[in-house]
């Protein structure tokens, strides 16, 4: 059904420029291609500001389904208004500016169409969303039957030209539109409160999508403005007429995407990173078997069909224009499975840079092209610009996309434990991995314990290239017992801490068995993604986690490895877990006893060389950039706060400055990458960072003890220095 409901689409836009092309001429042609390019332009920033939005986050509503609908309703409305405002003014700045007067009728008639044509676009696309395929052929038919009917009028009249083809279609949609707010009244419930929270919600997500789906539509449609600027308006509507002849791939193309895309939200949903991968390899394969057969016909009857379809001398001699167009199509299809997976994954920004990358260069070949060779340059221009993209994205998603994982180790392990051989009854969730190992999260699939009383557990499978022996492994057990045994249960300025408590060390394969805890997001992966992380949500979480530590640090004992993403966090239940504490193998500096460094110090100049060592985090992140810097900062002044006099607060201050240079240090021995760029990365990028956060520490201590004359004078930079 969704490829028939996208074959009455695909008919009726090729049906209208056949009734265009042949009640009017080519320069009409080419101004309704143009007036239709914004149009679907704007479709596209509906698509990808609020729709994909809502069919990627709807398994997570704000407020209940029906309102989560109608604050996405709404949200279009806003967007429809928007655009026609803007049309208007375009309009209005054309006549000021004495632009032709064909330019201007197309403005102001889009404007008019725009509201009508979007609302309608908003209730097909939602229905694809639900799976409701009857819904959306039956909108569509109708959107058909009227516009056709209308144009047909036009044309035996006499009225027929670009502007008035545009307002068949803004009454067709409007009538749609009409049976779409009657019929679906009870699907939607719009709540004002809702809507603010749902815009914040599809932004975070659909100013990504947006932008790199506009680098899409500039590689789509470039061909055509830049054809209008350079060739003019005939030349452009042969180009229509080209495309016009490979949009019978659309069908195909746009009917098996509108039912793709939900798949592949499922599909990540469901079945994770192996599962979106395999869906995103059959939609690859099943998109290439549909299109790859239509190329082959349109490279041995393409000139025969334009003849057919398009009666002019102005439309001769493009068949190998026309072929090469089609390839450009298939090119562009085979990486939206991809495309499609990212957003998914609400990875949108991955493919931002490479579809930025081939919009400039589709646009430059077309323009170079152009010039030389004419329609057939361009469409070369157009090719080589679609390979580029999709190989792009493909790439992208193959780099992010969770590997799948060997389970045989954890089973391993399992079957140890539970002294159990059948492995079938095992749900087993890999959860993520560090330089040393890999971990995962193990229940039964019939929700029975799983050892013991435990329903849950997480096993820490060790990577044979660590070369990590079973003593080690012992010492993290021992470890973790001790942080469990001091933190676990606490309740500390409101927040509940919660520890896993060790279980089990399997020597073959190498393993450590614990306990789940109930938070599962870590502040380094999540700073910047999660929106809820707010400042006051770092100051108190900063401030919980020197309360809890003050238990362990005053018994001499730390954590040893107490990096950002080793604290996992639960906002909605108040509860913060630390995990995976650090031996001499995670890190050198902590974990070395004979240092003489106060628990403290190096556990918060741990986290402070953490601030600067993620390449990550220095390039390209600002958002995860400053949640982190805002949470470390506040872990900071909680325990200076916590210092006695103003001499021990700047002292501390001091240590924890020299402290954090020390782990720098070990890292550019560790790292034979680092060792070559460290001494440059430390002086412009890592150093000033750290430098400049505790100097503002330092100034906010001088400004309430009265003594910033005092530092000015000799401040502390200078001190640890000498």
């Amino acid at each position: 059904m969704a490829l028939a409901d996208q074959a009455v689409v695909s008919a009726a836009s090729f049906l209208t420029t056949i009734i265009i092309g042949r009640c009017t001429d080519a320069s009409q042609l080419g101004i309704y291609a143009i007036g239709i390019s914004v149009l679907a332009s704007a479709f596209t920033i509906q698509g990808q500001l609020i729709l994909l939005p809502y069919a990627i986050q709807r398994h997570r509503p704000l407020g209940t389904p029906v309102e989560h609908a109608g604050s996405s309703l709404a949200l279009s409305g806003l967007l429809s208004a928007l655009i026609t405002i803007v049309l208007t003014m375009t309009a209005l700045g054309l006549y000021a500016d004495g632009a032709g007067p064909e330019l201007m009728a197309i403005t102001w008639a889009l404007a008019g169409v725009m509201p009508f044509a979007l609302l309608r676009d908003f209730f097909r696309r939602f229905a694809f969303t639900h799976f409701q395929m009857a819904y959306a052929l039956t909108l569509d038919v109708a959107v058909a039957a009227i516009q056709i009917c209308t144009l047909e009028w036009l044309g035996w009249t006499g009225r027929m030209s670009a502007v008035t083809a545009c307002g068949a279609l803004g009454v067709a949609s409007g009538l749609a539109l009409v049976g779409c707010l009657y019929l679906s009244r009870a699907d939607f419930a719009i709540r004002i409160g809702q809507v603010r929270a749902t815009m914040k919600q599809s932004w975070s997500l659909g100013k990504w999508l947006v932008v790199n789906q506009i680098m899409v539509q500039v590689q789509a449609y470039i061909t055509y403005w830049l054809s209008l600027m350079i060739a003019g308006a005939a030349v452009t509507g042969a180009y229509t007429a080209c495309m016009t002849v490979v949009a019978f791939a659309n069908p195909l193309i746009y009917g098996l995407n509108n039912i793709l895309t939900p798949k592949s939200v499922l599909a990540w949903k469901d079945g994770g990173g192996a599962g979106l991968r395999r869906q995103a390899i059959r939609d690859v394969l099943l998109l290439g078997a549909a299109i790859g057969p239509f190329c082959v016909l349109v490279l041995l009857a393409g000139e025969d069909v334009m003849r057919f379809l398009f009666h002019g001398r102005e439309y001769e001699g493009y068949g190998h224009t026309v072929t090469i167009l089609a390839f450009a199509t298939l090119a562009s299809a085979l990486g939206s499975p991809a495309a499609n997976a990212l957003a998914s994954m609400e990875r949108a920004r991955a493919t931002l840079c490479i579809s930025a990358i081939g919009a400039v260069l589709t646009v430059l070949l077309v323009w170079c092209l152009m010039t030389e060779w004419g329609l057939l340059g361009a469409a070369y221009g157009l090719l080589s610009g679609n390979v580029v993209g999709s190989a792009g994205r493909w790439l992208a998603f193959l780099t992010v996309v969770p590997r799948p994982r060997d389970s045989a180790p954890t089973i391993a392990v399992l079957q140890k434990l539970t002294e159990t051989s059948d492995p079938s009854r095992w749900a087993i969730a890999w959860l993520g991995e560090g330089d040393h190992s890999s971990v995962y999260a193990v229940q039964c699939k019939d929700r029975q314990p799983l050892w013991r009383s435990h329903h849950n557990l997480v096993i820490k499978v060790y990577k044979p290239e660590a070369r990590l022996t079973p003593k080690m492994v012992n010492a993290q057990f021992a470890s973790l017992a001790r942080l469990h045994a001091a933190l676990d249960g606490r309740i500390v300025n409101g927040w509940k801490i919660t520890i896993p408590k060790p279980l089990y060390v399997c020597t073959s394969p190498l393993a450590l068995v614990m306990t789940a805890v109930s938070a599962k997001k870590d502040l380094k992966s999540s700073a910047a993604t999660d929106d809820d992380l707010k400042p006051e949500i770092l100051d108190a979480l900063g401030r919980a986690l020197v309360a809890a530590m003050r238990e362990v640090w005053s018994l001499g004992q730390l954590h040893g490895d107490l990096g950002l993403q080793n604290i996992l966090y639960d906002i909605q239940a108040r509860n913060l877990s630390l995990v995976d504490p650090g031996t001499q193998e995670c890190c050198g500096v902590c974990n070395d006893v004979t240092n003489g460094w106060r628990p403290a110090v190096l556990e918060l100049g741990h986290i402070l060389r953490d601030l600067g060592t993620d390449v990550r985090d220095l390039i390209g992140n600002p958002t995860a950039r400053l949640r982190r810097q805002m949470f470390t900062e506040s872990v900071l002044r909680a325990f200076i706060e916590t210092v006695g006099s103003f001499e021990e607060k700047q002292r501390a201050l001091d240590e924890i400055r020299v402290c954090a240079y020390l782990h720098l240090s070990k890292v550019l021995e560790q790292s034979w990458l680092l060792r070559g760029l460290g001494r440059r990365l430390l002086t412009q990028l890592v150093v000033p960072r750290m430098d400049s956060m505790l100097d503002r520490l330092n100034a906010e201590l001088n400004s309430r003890s009265g003594q910033l004359e005092d530092s000015r004078a000799f401040p502390a930079k200078q001190r640890v220095e000498s």
